[in-house]
């Protein structure tokens, strides 16, 4: 009888454990499930962010960064808060010098940055993260360099046109190709006859051969791609100085071969 009690009290014992780990085991797949619902809901919620634009003093042709601001506002996300200095000012200054800021302008993102539905596009827009916060720098022109304070990415653009070819191809046309194409920002545009001196003086400093031409000054090589390309269709100059020489790159255009002084006319197709 006693040896049956003993028995009876193990059964009791064991099917009390295995009860009591069923428990914890149904207990913890409810928390798991509980944890992971709690965690999609939290997912799902906007992004709670602050913003921190930092703005150049002066410079009318940057690229502006409230339009920024507002692309990222228009992301899945909720703005706590949005503040915007001048570079200049002491809050822009300090912003600066904590951040390692070297363009202007540029973008601080503190909160929930790393919300997966947030971050994708603030890392499109070339994020990098700095202490507890992103900073989201311009990349292309136009920009202000922190360091010169020197606006970077206003371009001169010289056409080179040519009177002794009034059926050439107008050079102007390059203006729409940089501007469209590349983003090219042109400060300032001037057009020079290759038949005068100022124009002569062009073709001989650049050992220019064809014209029309067109020459666009140092500050191109701020646009990457610009630079990428233009190495196909011109040369970049020890000055910097940038020389379109492949006529031939815009299609069928008409211009002067100054080697043998004949006028190029593109070929028409035999009936």
């Amino acid at each position: 009888m006693k040896k049956e009690s003993i028995m009876y009290a193990i059964g009791y014992t064991v099917l009390g454990l295995i009860l009591l780990f069923g428990a914890v085991l149904a207990w913890s797949a409810r928390a798991t499930v509980s944890a992971k619902i709690t965690e999609q809901e939290e997912a799902a919620k906007p992004a709670e962010i602050e913003l921190t634009l930092i703005a150049p003093s002066s410079c009318d042709q940057c690229i502006d960064g409230k339009a920024l601001l507002e692309e990222i506002e228009k992301q899945d996300v909720r703005v706590l808060g949005a503040e915007t200095f001048l570079g200049d000012s002491e809050e822009g200054k300090s912003l600066i010098a904590k951040y390692e800021i070297k363009r202007l302008p540029a973008i601080l993102v503190e909160g929930q940055y790393d919300k997966a539905n947030i971050r994708e596009a603030l890392d499109s827009l070339g994020a990098e993260e700095k202490d507890a916060a992103l900073l989201i720098q311009v990349k292309q022109p136009v920009y202000v360099d922190v360091a010169s304070n020197a606006i970077v990415g206003l371009v001169d653009a010289t056409y080179l046109t040519d009177s002794s070819c009034p059926d050439c191809y107008d050079p102007t046309q390059h203006r729409a190709i940089l501007v469209n194409t590349f983003n090219v920002t042109i400060q300032s545009e001037k057009s020079i006859d290759a038949q005068s001196a100022e124009g002569r003086a062009l073709i001989d400093r650049y050992a220019i051969t064809q014209t029309p031409a067109l020459l666009l000054s140092s500050q191109a090589a701020s646009y990457d791609r610009l630079v990428e390309t233009w190495k196909q269709v011109g040369t970049i100059e020890e000055d910097g100085t940038f020389v379109f020489r492949q006529s031939t790159a815009l299609g069928a255009v008409t211009y002067k071969d100054l080697t043998t002084g004949e006028v190029v006319r593109p070929e028409t197709p035999k009936e």
